[in-house]
């Protein structure tokens, strides 16, 4: 199985930036093929489809990973032709997990020139639509593409950068050291993974803990407010028409709110200020993280 899901950006008649007679979409690609070559195993990246153009075709929509794949976006920048420097973008709102960090501090080092190294985004087609979708998700602006100093570094160091990739993503590199550790979240000792994704197992470790059927899912939500609930991925049910989750309404009835089975910013709330998270009303990473380590402590 994959680690690492690669979609480079734009393509399908889409050149993307262009400078000093190179484009965007063509030399992503380049580097995106360097990533699989230069693994150890190459079955640990996996390439999205070159023809495509995964923002245009709307590829995240429909796009099927296991959990935890880490899903990166190449793209590089374009300005003035003097801005310098590589970034990450994240969906705003959440926190940046360890491979976000790792791989805009790698990129950052090769590329320096950006005051802010990570930044979260609202308006990024793609990032929305991975969150709605559960998906593990970054995209990466590797340099710009118009300034002579990061387009010269990125033809002529397009191997190191490659590395610099799975390093950050925890992959071992032909002819290189083993990564010193994975980015990956690694299980607690509770035994629930804290990866800040609240899925079927975390449902089933809340559905225990409250003594209810243990199936991993919840059923009967409403649509409308998935916007609250962002990092509520595998075992989510929603519709037009909620008829509500029976470990929704425990939790609720837990938690002293409401008891109607549905959750949303309110339950959210109340389930931050049980948690001691800041209480925004938004399920983010942060929170479900919080719920994780409770539910293993046994102190929800």
């Amino acid at each position: 199985m994959a680690k690492l899901y690669i979609i480079p950006g734009h393509g399908h008649g889409d050149p993307g930036a262009v400078g000093g007679g190179h484009n965007e979409a063509d030399s992503v690609r380049n580097l995106a093929r360097r990533v699989k070559e230069l693994a150890a195993d190459p079955s640990d990246v996996e390439l999205h489809d070159f023809s495509r153009n995964a923002y245009a075709q709307g590829d995240l929509n429909t796009l099927n990973v296991p959990k935890g794949t880490m899903v990166t976006e190449l793209h590089r920048d374009s300005a003035n032709g003097s801005a310098r420097g590589a970034h990450v973008i994240i969906k705003d709102g959440f926190e940046a997990d360890a491979f976000d960090k790792a791989l805009a501090n790698a990129l950052a080092k090769i590329f320096p020139g950006r005051s802010s190294i990570i930044v979260g985004r609202s308006d990024l087609a793609n990032a929305n639509r991975a969150a709605r979708r559960g998906i593990n998700y970054r995209l990466a602006e590797v340099g710009f593409i118009d300034n002579v100093t990061d387009r010269t570094i990125f033809n002529d160091r397009l191997d190191e950068i490659a590395r610099a990739i799975l390093s950050a993503a925890g992959i071992a590199a032909k002819g290189g050291a083993a990564p010193s550790a994975p980015a990956t979240p690694a299980p607690s000792t509770g035994g629930l993974s804290v990866d800040g994704w609240w899925g079927w197992g975390t449902t089933k470790a809340l559905q225990a803990h409250l003594r209810c059927v243990a199936d991993g899912e919840v059923w009967g939500q409403w649509s409308g407010n998935r916007r609250w609930l962002p990092n509520c991925a595998g075992g989510w049910k929603w519709g037009a028409n909620p008829s509500g989750s029976p470990v929704i309404r425990a939790l609720q009835s837990r938690l002293g709110a409401t008891a109607d089975g549905i959750a949303g910013r309110d339950t959210v709330r109340a389930l931050q200020r049980r948690l001691g998270v800041y209480p925004d009303g938004v399920c983010g990473p942060k929170t479900v993280r919080a719920l994780q380590a409770a539910l293993n402590d046994g102190r929800l």
